[in-house]
């Protein structure tokens, strides 16, 4: 292949030299599906590097899913090659490295300078915030989005197995940290898992706490657990009883002191009574867990970084 070349004195490693090319003559159309790869032996000669350099960058691109291999066929171009840019963007890309060489950056210093980059922009983690409930996962991910700068995506627990293909970290709340970490280990995923403290507003905490013995509590929830879960925080703040309001009831409940439903959908309150207080419930994460979720995040980056600039 005339198209490839390698600096033995630059920085990135020959065979990620190899891989890089490749990888970008097959999203500008250099390379196209079922085009042949040389041999490594040939490759290698040609290029004048050892042929375990060769066969390194062959088995990275294949677990990029770029080549595939198969018997007589030699090594081509993989069917279904991804194509890592959008529609343009080997434009744009040809365009910054043109700008960067008319003001005076040598091909080999663009060359480092885009592979460091390109490092940088892989290292990013994918996080995914798991929840029993949608609302509740959606807020917390995108809470921590917006805390740490960090790409964190909700998912339901009953979804983790499509959701976390590509997930370097799962968080989820304390009372989920088992489940989720039961699901890891059966289905047999490698991914990390961290648990953050979910704490219930203080102020529906203290008016609970106010209310007089022998008031009622309803909590209404459009999941059982949910419901269970709220019920429990609040039962430990008075002397009221606390109990929970089927998510089908439809009646009005005029027996109900105060009837607690979820910030996210207030909706729920529409069956109390007339003389019933409608609370609602939300909840906030832990300033401690958003930090210890950053540190998380800080540390696998970290290593997805160091992993990058290694040879495999």
């Amino acid at each position: 292949m005339s198209e490839l070349s390698v600096d033995a004195a630059s920085a990135t490693p020959v065979y990620r030299q190899i891989v890089e090319q490749v990888r970008y003559l097959v999203e500008g159309g250099g390379l196209r599906a079922g085009d042949r790869l040389p041999p490594v032996r040939q490759l290698a000669d040609n290029l004048g590097v050892n042929r375990n350099t060769v066969a390194k960058a062959y088995a990275t691109l294949r677990e990029l899913r770029v080549i595939e291999t198969r018997g007589a066929s030699g090594t081509t171009i993989a069917a279904h090659a991804p194509r890592q840019h959008a529609e343009g963007t080997g434009d744009a890309l040809r365009d910054a490295v043109e700008e960067a060489v008319r003001h005076g950056m040598s091909p080999e210093a663009v060359r480092d300078a885009a592979y460091a980059l390109a490092q940088r922009a892989a290292a990013e983690v994918r996080a995914v915030f798991a929840e029993c409930n949608e609302e509740r996962a959606s807020a917390f991910a995108k809470e921590l989005s917006g805390r740490l700068s960090a790409d964190v995506r909700p998912s339901l627990l009953t979804e983790l197995e499509t959701a976390t293909t590509d997930a370097d970290l799962v968080i989820t709340t304390f009372f989920h940290l088992a489940e989720v970490r039961r699901w890891a280990h059966t289905s047999g995923r490698d991914v990390e898992t961290v648990a953050v403290v979910v704490a219930p507003h203080i102020r529906t905490l203290m008016k609970v706490a106010e209310l007089p013995e022998g008031s009622r509590v309803g909590v209404r929830y459009s999941t059982v657990h949910q419901a269970e879960q709220v019920r429990d925080w609040l039962a430990t703040a008075g002397p009221a009883e606390v109990v929970v309001v089927p998510y089908e009831s439809t009646e009005p409940r005029t027996d109900l002191r105060m009837l607690v439903v979820p910030s996210e959908d207030p909706a729920l309150g529409e069956i109390a009574g007339p003389d019933t207080e409608v609370v609602e419930f939300g909840n906030v994460l832990d300033e401690g867990s958003i930090q210890m979720v950053g540190t998380v995040l800080a540390e696998i980056r970290s290593r997805l970084s160091f992993d990058l600039g290694q040879p495999r």
